[in-house]
């Protein structure tokens, strides 16, 4: 799934998982337990309820999809909806409802303008702004908003209904957390990122009531320590030390469930943080059986996600992410998905991206059909790999790049395949990609087994690209090249560095199959360890043009190019416009 649908969803369990338990003693629920999603006698309800927090936050998003912004009138007449028709929620009828976001949704009746609803009292500082903001998070994430655009947004949004800076702060705070998150960083450098993080916008005495949580580790408190009341410092406080603590999203949701007191609240806000971590194949089976209007739910994330990220389908740009993202780990392989995506520092474009960007220049000006295309393949990956001298070619295509006889030289390495994504850009007919690819891979890979290699991963390319499923890439895949008997998670344990072609690409075509996204795919690949950054070029190639590419990684991405390398992809983008 994608983190859209991980988070909303994981929102959603967390709060259905709670329900039952708010407002239950944590020493009764530490000796009682409660381990599965029930439902709850105390408000009437069957397993797999959520409450007002995915209420409010499912309103936010059904209005975003609608108006393709924030329109905070528009969001305040589905609050109400929800309110006095029972409209968002998973049973239709409403049954909790906080005090200050009624009194807010009155204001608004009463002809109000929205931003005004809000309380602004100190006593106004529950958890019902914090519990409802995810959708902002999600929004500024994929519309590149800088800091203090995020922080302007989340003040507006929280103050529909609580607009003290008490709250104010909580919900900035759990917002660029979960930016944090959504760019890849590990919990604990999201947290360590958020105390470095500027409030000064805030007054001092409201910024104080967050000195624990800023000022010191808040991970190494005591249970004891940690309050799980419905005040928001202390909500916010409870569900990142809970999300610290615990190593999975069933481990977070037990411990938010069990807390005691506004655990609904504590769930839903560790249960979206922990989503992203963890992702949809770690809800439980179980949990998600239950889970009311599950499918209305994950069909809404999706939509969410549709509108506001725009995905291009791109095996190009597919294949020069997963180059940058495994370039750090190609020698220090990294065995977990759990990593910094596209990190500024220590990521770089290498000889894969070089050599993509040369064969899909050579297509992109091959104005004779196909004719001297070696030719013109050997000059255009020669002129450009001269370029490039220390990006990490191999020896015998760095002597091949920079010899006067350009001859095969009957390699199976994977030096070929991690090159060839342009080619079903430029091509939609299966057989001409096939004797495409093989003159482009001949040109110095002239083995049989670099020729098999490349035209999969063309032709997954070319699959993808026209539409067809995960099962009818695979089944063609398996039909006609290589048997995939493996998993990710067997690989990541006992893969070795080679460059074996066969080996490469079936590692590839493994992580694209098991991936349930676009960056999931890539993370898979990397997982595997071995040749980083060409199994993630290939890969990416084969994700580009199955999910498409997020924008906000397209953006980030383009920015590790120089600008010769940038203006020959963009030309390219240009092309398919």
């Amino acid at each position: 799934m994608s983190k859209y649908v991980d988070s909303i969803l994981g929102h959603a369990i967390g709060d259905a998982m709670g329900v039952p338990t708010e407002f239950c003693i944590r020493e009764h629920l530490v000796e009682h337990p409660v381990l599965d999603m029930v439902g709850s006698k105390k408000v009437g309800q069957p397993a797999g309820s959520w409450s007002d927090d995915t209420s409010m936050e499912i309103a936010t998003i059904e209005s975003l999809i609608e108006n393709k912004k924030f329109n905070y009138s528009d969001i305040m007449s589905r609050w109400c909806d929800w309110l006095n028709k029972g409209e968002y929620t998973p049973n239709g009828e409403v049954f909790d409802v906080g005090r200050t976001c009624l009194r807010a949704c009155r204001n608004y009746m009463n002809g109000i303008n929205p931003v005004d609803c809000g309380l602004s009292d100190i006593n106004s500082n529950g958890n019902g702004s914090l519990m409802r903001i995810l959708p902002v998070a999600l929004y500024s994430y994929s519309n590149h908003l800088n800091n203090e655009e995020v922080r302007k947004l989340s003040d507006e949004v929280s103050s529909l209904t609580h607009s003290h800076n008490i709250s104010k702060i909580a919900c900035y705070m759990y917002v660029r957390f979960i930016i944090n998150l959504l760019k890849g960083m590990s919990k604990e450098r999201a947290y360590k990122y958020l105390r470095l993080d500027d409030y000064s916008n805030y007054d001092e005495d409201s910024i104080s009531k967050y000195d624990r949580l800023i000022k010191e580790d808040i991970s190494k408190l005591k249970i004891n320590d940690i309050k799980s009341t419905g005040y928001v410092v202390d909500t916010w406080e409870c569900a990142l030390w809970i999300l610290l603590k615990s190593k999975s999203y069933k481990e977070t949701l037990i411990a938010s469930t069990n807390i005691g007191n506004d655990t609904d609240t504590i769930g839903a806000i560790a249960g979206s943080m922990a989503g992203i971590i963890y992702g949809y194949e770690s809800f439980p089976k179980e949990w998600l059986s239950k889970l009311k209007r599950k499918d209305y739910l994950i069909d809404l994330a999706t939509k969410f996600e549709n509108e506001f990220i725009n995905v291009k389908k791109d095996s190009v740009l597919g294949a020069i992410i997963g180059d940058i993202a495994g370039s750090r780990f190609e020698i220090n392989n990294n065995r977990k998905k759990d990593f910094e995506f596209l990190h500024p520092k220590f990521c770089r474009f290498t000889d894969d991206t070089v050599m993509t960007l040369a064969i899909a220049k050579t297509l992109m000006n091959n104005k004779e059909n196909n004719v001297n295309l070696e030719e013109n393949a050997i000059n255009t990956m020669v002129e450009i790999g001269r370029r490039y001298p220390q990006c990490g070619y191999g020896r015998s295509f760095f002597d091949w790049i920079n010899n006067d006889n350009h001859e095969p030289y009957g390699s199976y390495g994977n030096g070929a395949a991690m090159r060839v994504g342009a080619i079903p850009l430029f091509i939609n007919n299966i057989d001409e990609i096939k004797r495409v690819t093989k003159i482009l891979t001949d040109v110095s890979h002239n083995h049989e087994d670099s020729e098999k290699g490349a035209e999969a991963v063309c032709v997954a390319i070319h699959l993808a690209l026209i539409g067809k499923s995960k099962d009818e890439i695979k089944k063609y895949i398996l039909d006609n090249y290589y048997e995939l008997n493996d998993n990710v998670t067997n690989l990541s344990k006992n893969y070795k560095f080679q460059i074996k072609y066969s080996e490469t690409v079936k590692s590839a075509l493994i992580a694209f199959f098991e991936s349930t996204g676009f960056e999931d795919a890539i993370r898979n690949a990397i997982s595997i360890g071995g040749d980083s950054d060409t199994i993630g070029v290939i890969t990416g190639s084969i994700a580009g043009a199955y999910y498409g590419v997020p924008y906000s990684i397209k953006e980030d991405a383009l920015q590790f190019l120089d600008d010769y390398l940038r203006d020959i992809y963009l030309q390219i983008d240009n092309l398919r416009r």
